[in-house]
């Protein structure tokens, strides 16, 4: 099709109105919406619930963490951590729909039972982190006297041997 007969047909479905939001007299006269913005309505309860259903859904992720971390099962930590941090972000992004009048005694119960339930995930974390590091000292060791022949220690002599 040549130039000219596709600027003609594009021409006829755009009068025709083909491919435009109906009902629309702006969008249809080719012209583009301007967004319509609707005022926001503060709803102190509907913010409550949503930081909530997130500190369940972020104690559910500690819980299944903490849970594993005291089985010394095979868990994927990486996942969990990443679950986490999309957690407390989407938990800082619905705090900020509150405020300070907002917050009620329930919401503040249910804020100290999630730092509890933080601080006790921390401990865990904490722990294992520090039996790692222990472990690695002691590889890290073994290694080093394994290939070490003895000339930069300071037992140098016959009596290196008896120790």
């Amino acid at each position: 099709m040549s130039a000219p007969a596709t600027e003609a047909k594009t021409r006829s479905t755009q009068a025709a109105g083909v491919g435009l939001p109906r009902g629309n007299p702006v969008a249809q006269s080719g012209q583009r919406n301007a967004p319509q913005h609707r005022p926001l309505v503060h709803d102190p309860a509907a913010a409550r619930a949503v930081v909530i259903a997130v500190l369940r859904r972020i104690e559910g992720y500690l819980d299944e963490e903490t849970a594993a971390l005291d089985k010394s099962s095979n868990f994927d930590l990486k996942a969990s951590n990443d679950r986490k941090s999309q957690g407390l972000v989407d938990l800082n992004q619905a705090m900020r729909r509150l405020t300070s009048e907002d917050i009620n005694d329930d919401l503040k119960a249910r804020l100290q039972t999630f730092r509890n339930k933080l601080a006790i995930n921390l401990r865990k974390i904490r722990l294992h982190l520090d039996a790692v590091k222990e472990i690695t000292a002691m590889l890290s060791e073994a290694i080093q006297s394994a290939e070490s022949d003895g000339t930069y220690t300071r037992n140098i002599g016959p009596y290196r041997s008896a120790l």
